[in-house]
């Protein structure tokens, strides 16, 4: 049986166990699965030109005669557009959370669809960690994807219990 240990105030986002671990899944996509690949960074960042440069990769995706052309080598199409949905989505998933934070005491509502967008990415990174595991070279043993999508879908499951909790505080409080 396991002794009782209570947790550490909440003072911040930065107290929340579910930014602390998205916040490490991040980490490691950016550095170890992403890493120093071929992409284009500018087009994963660039907010204001982001629906032309999407249509611009789904054009290049289309142009190619064969999926398996598509994914040879390094530097193939299915990779570059794997990356470029993965990597804002994995850098994104801490900004939800702080920003749920932020807003809970506000805009009630809003940090719960905040929450619902955070575990939503949270189905989206998994689904984008399998299929860089199956479908790209990136030298990550299959292990570590298995265990990262695992993360993934744990972190889902504590936003879901915060979600709750905050959701019961905000009932209690209009009380």
């Amino acid at each position: 049986m396991r002794n009782f240990a209570p947790r550490k105030p909440v003072k911040s986002f930065m107290d929340l166990e579910v930014y602390q671990k998205l916040l490490e899944n991040a980490v490691f996509v950016s550095k170890y699965i992403v890493g120093d690949k071929d992409i284009d960074v500018e087009l994963i960042f660039d907010g204001a030109e982001q629906k032309e440069k999407e249509g611009m990769l789904q054009q290049r995706a289309t142009s190619v005669p064969s999926f398996a052309k598509a994914t040879e080598g390094k530097g193939g199409v299915a990779k570059e557009l794997i990356f470029h949905q993965m990597l804002p989505c994995a850098l994104g998933l801490p900004y939800l959370i702080a920003e749920a934070h932020s807003v809970r005491f506000g805009g009630q509502k809003e940090c719960l669809v905040l929450l619902e967008r955070a575990m939503l990415n949270c189905n989206k990174m998994a689904v984008y960690l399998e299929e860089t595991r199956d479908i790209c070279q990136t030298g990550v043993e299959t292990e570590k994807f298995n265990e990262l999508i695992k993360k993934y879908l744990y972190t889902r499951q504590k936003i879901l219990n915060l979600q709750r909790s905050w959701k019961k505080y905000m009932d209690m409080k209009q009380i």
